[in-house]
């Protein structure tokens, strides 16, 4: 008779898509090597229905895994029931997995590896290890040690605090007795992240990057994994090969624009002591336009602000020529190396108005007379004339008259408090 499934609300870690726990209690974990592992029997052909579940399972799709397990009713025996065992597991449905693994027993002639490894893992998600540490013994007892149970106890291993690497080691030879294992990826992807972010902890970055190498191998998408290679490239000073993973997991929601800004600052400090300055000077570039401040690019800042400097005097004999479009060019490349040289920014305006672009040389002199007079500097140009001509030729003389006042209102005996009467004056002719 077909057994009904138990539908519960998820929120148990699945033994299909293995979340790990960050500390688990109980005794050590049962020893293993390689040579006292019995060799495992020829693979035999797998039947697609139950190809098809496993697919959906190890994706974490337990809906599609229940609708495909309720087409074929009890028709594949034991490894339906183990199959039903781990859809109700993903589902968060613990008690309902375990009567699986009791209906499987029922069902099996002999005691069988697959339905008792399948138990181990599953008190292991369960967080019952000492459970499933006292039924891994009762298997080698049943049926000895075959691929089946070093999966079962690469998983407790990979549960249990400092066991990652021997976990994996386990894992590795489940690999090597049956490399057709199923729900052998994802506790292996675990292990190789556990292993690399120790390795990487421990400062041996060659080997984190290793272990997230042969994790992307197994799921090339998995952030994890992605994260681990780009730190552990980060810690090699693989900076090219770093910052681009960053992007990318940043772009999905994980990590921030400051991080990648840091990290380009250390690029731009990396190329500069090699000798490549023009590479430094764009790394730190890319720094400030992630949100870098002075202070967080150290010399860099001021690597900026000299060759901002230089690509001011370019842009002046360029404009000097008459080239207009090279000039814009020029101070504009400076403003995004020190946005806080108000040269390039009065000269970028000035191109601008003479190329027609009035509202934008407008921005732009306001922004240059909003920063001197953040920074209490005095400027040697009337950079407000300059913007109501801006406003003016804009088409928005109302803008015009109202610079106008409000230098008057603040300076009304200043410098250039004439010059800007006899500019109303004229504008209230029109």
């Amino acid at each position: 008779m077909q057994r009904l499934r138990s539908r519960t609300a998820p929120g148990l870690a699945a033994l299909a898509t293995f979340a790990l726990a960050s500390g688990c209690g109980g005794s050590e974990p049962i020893q293993s090597t390689a040579a006292g592992v019995a060799a495992a029997g020829a693979g035999t052909a797998v039947d697609p229905r139950v190809a098809d579940i496993r697919r959906a399972l190890a994706a974490g799709l337990p809906d599609a895994a229940w609708t495909l397990l309720d087409s074929v009713g009890d028709s594949l025996g034991a490894e339906g029931d183990l199959l039903r065992a781990r859809a109700a597991l993903l589902e968060g449905d613990g008690v309902g997995a375990l009567r699986e693994i009791e209906a499987a027993k029922q069902e099996s002639e002999r005691p069988d590896p697959r339905v008792l490894a399948t138990e181990v893992e599953i008190l292991a998600s369960l967080d019952r290890l000492d459970a499933a540490r006292e039924a891994l013994r009762d298997a080698y007892a049943e049926v000895g040690r075959g691929a089946e149970l070093e999966r079962a106890r690469g998983w407790v291993l990979l549960r249990t605090p400092g066991g990652a690497r021997e976990g994996l080691t386990a894992l590795e030879t489940a690999r090597e007795l049956d490399p057709d294992l199923p729900f052998l990826e994802h506790p292996l992807l675990q292990a190789h992240l556990l292993v690399g972010r120790e390795a990487l902890t421990n400062e041996a970055a060659d080997q984190a990057l290793a272990h997230a190498l042969l994790a992307r191998q197994l799921a090339p998408d998995d952030p994890d994994a992605r994260e681990l290679e780009a730190d552990a490239r980060a810690a090699l000073l693989d900076f090219d090969g770093a910052i681009p993973l960053y992007e990318e997991l940043r772009e999905e929601g994980r990590g921030s624009d400051d991080a990648i800004a840091t990290l380009q600052q250390r690029r731009g400090t990396f190329l500069l002591l090699k000798g490549r300055r023009d590479e430094a000077i764009e790394a730190y570039r890319a720094a400030r336009e992630l949100g870098l401040d002075d202070e967080g690019l150290g010399f860099g800042a001021d690597l900026l602000a000299e060759e901002a400097v230089k690509r001011v005097d370019a842009a002046s004999e360029a404009f000097a020529a008459g080239d207009l479009e090279a000039a814009e060019t020029g101070f504009s490349s400076a403003l995004e190396l020190d946005p806080a040289n108000l040269e390039a920014r009065d000269h970028l305006a000035v191109c601008r108005f003479k190329l027609g672009d009035f509202e934008g040389a407008a921005m732009g002199w306001r922004r240059v007379l909003e920063s001197a007079r953040e920074r209490g500097i005095e400027l040697p140009d009337p950079v407000h004339l300059n913007l109501a001509r801006a406003w003016h030729a804009a088409g928005t003389p109302e803008r015009a008259r109202e610079v106008l006042e409000e230098y008057l209102a603040s300076e009304p005996d200043g410098p250039w408090a004439e010059a800007t009467r006899e500019m109303l004056d004229r504008l209230a002719e029109e």
